[in-house]
């Protein structure tokens, strides 16, 4: 097996790490921009991640890259299943797929760290 690239070494380590934990939470990234969100962007992320289960909850975050005025905005959107089978289903049928002209990330997200709020992860 070749891994090529720094995103894909560290997906396949975020993975290894995850792989014995269970999550019903998704984190999708580079879907859109800061410029990109709207108010129909919740929704719409939960009609498409209807397809591989239940929805509990859509959370669309942006997270400044450092204290600096003209700071690059990053967008996070997690995506709460009600099974964590669900879940990922959810990330095979996202992660690498082209969305806007940019290749979805999609993975799994602690959920203890996102019941309390944590989404700097």
């Amino acid at each position: 097996m070749s891994i090529t690239g720094s995103n894909a070494r560290f997906m396949i380590m975020q993975k290894l790490a995850m792989k014995d934990k269970e999550s019903t939470v998704m984190a999708l990234k580079n879907m859109v921009t800061f410029e990109e969100v709207d108010d129909d962007l919740e929704a719409e992320v939960k009609e498409e991640c209807s397809k591989y289960g239940s929805v509990k909850k859509v959370v669309v975050y942006q997270e400044a890259q450092s204290e600096d005025e003209d700071a690059e905005i990053i967008v996070k959107i997690f995506v709460q299943f009600n099974k964590s089978s669900e879940c990922e289903v959810a990330i095979n049928g996202l992660n690498g797929r082209w969305f806007g002209g940019r290749t979805i990330q999609a993975q799994l997200y602690e959920e203890q760290r996102f019941l309390r709020d944590d989404l700097s992860g």
